[in-house]
C-alpha cells in the first residue's frame, strides 16, 4: 500500500483543511475591514490547495503561491489548479520563490501556515520574513499565521492519528531546550503493515507565542490579535475562534495569529 501511496495527498488529507482556512480569513478579515477580502498571497505553499480553496470560494478572488519547491507546486498544479478550469486557474498564480520576496500584486491578506516559518532560526531571519509579508500588504491588509505550543511541542515522541486507511504518524525527534531547535518527521503507515518513513522532514525552531507577537510588532505591524478555539465538553475543537486575555497551557495545541498591517 505504501508503494501505491502518493505522499502529498496524504498530506493534504491529513494536515490540511483549506476551506476552514478560508471561512476563519474571511470572517476575520470582515469582522476588521468591514469588507471582503479579494486578494491572497499563500507563502510556503506547498501543493496550493489553500490557493485553490481561495478562488473557488467567490469569483472575484485571486492567489498567489510561493514555494521553493518547484516539484510540490507541479504537483499542486496538476491536482488542483488545472482541475479547477480555465476561469478559476487564470486567477491563480504559482512562483517559485523566497517568501522573504513579495511577490505580485499587494494582498488584502497574507498567511504562512503549518508552522513552516520555524525554518527560520534566528530572530533576523524571521523579522527578514516578517517584513517581507508586511510589504505584500495593502494598507488595510491581514497577515495569519498558526502556531504549536504547549508542554508536549518541546519533547521527544510519536503521535497517532487514525485517518481511517492510514496512520498519519507525527515524530518529535529532537529538541534542544537551550535552543528550541526541533527536528520533526511525518510518517505514513498502512494497514497491510507498509510504511512510508520521513515522508517529510522539519528542521526547525519552535517559537513561542510571545516571541512571535513581538517579532511581528518590531517587523511594523500595527496590532496583534492572539485567537484561541473554543472546545466542546470532551474536549475537541469546535472551530469558532476567540481572543482571550488569559490561556492556561495545555499538553498540546494551536492556534492563529494575525497581524494588521
Amino acid at each position: 500500500m505504501a508503494s501505491q501511496a502518493d505522499r502529498h495527498a496524504l498530506y493534504e488529507q491529513a494536515v490540511q483543511d483549506p476551506e476552514r482556512d478560508v471561512r476563519f480569513f474571511s470572517r476575520v478579515y470582515r469582522r476588521l475591514r468591514g469588507r471582503d477580502a479579494l486578494r491572497l498571497r499563500e507563502d510556503f505553499c506547498g501543493t496550493a490547495a489553500l490557493c485553490h480553496a481561495w478562488a473557488q470560494s467567490m469569483p472575484e478572488r485571486t492567489a498567489v503561491g510561493v514555494d521553493l519547491c518547484q516539484e510540490t507546486m507541479d504537483w499542486g498544479t496538476r491536482r488542483w489548479i488545472e482541475p479547477a478550469g480555465e476561469e478559476v486557474a487564470s486567477r491563480i498564480a504559482l512562483v517559485h520563490g523566497d517568501v522573504r520576496e513579495p511577490r505580485g500584486p499587494k494582498a488584502d491578506l497574507a498567511c504562512g501556515l503549518n508552522f513552516s516559518y520555524n525554518c527560520f532560526k534566528t530572530r533576523a531571519e524571521l523579522r527578514e520574513y516578517f517584513e517581507a509579508a508586511r510589504a505584500g500588504l495593502d494598507k488595510e491588509g491581514l497577515f495569519f499565521i498558526d502556531l504549536l505550543g504547549g508542554m508536549e511541542s518541546m519533547i521527544e515522541g510519536v503521535t497517532d492519528n487514525d485517518q481511517g486507511d492510514f496512520i498519519y504518524r507525527w515524530e518529535q525527534a529532537r529538541f534542544n531546550a537551550r535552543t528550541h531547535e526541533l527536528l520533526c518527521y511525518i510518517h505514513f503507515v498502512f494497514p497491510d503493515g507498509s510504511e512510508i518513513r520521513r515522508a517529510y522532514t522539519y528542521d526547525w525552531r519552535l517559537w513561542t507565542a510571545p516571541e512571535l507577537r513581538e517579532l511581528l510588532l518590531e517587523a511594523g505591524f500595527s496590532k496583534v490579535h492572539f485567537y484561541w478555539e473554543k472546545t466542546d465538553r470532551e474536549g475537541d475543537g469546535t472551530g469558532v475562534f476567540y481572543e482571550p486575555s488569559f490561556v492556561e497551557n495545555q499538553e498540546i495545541w494551536w492556534t492563529y495569529m494575525a497581524a494588521e498591517a
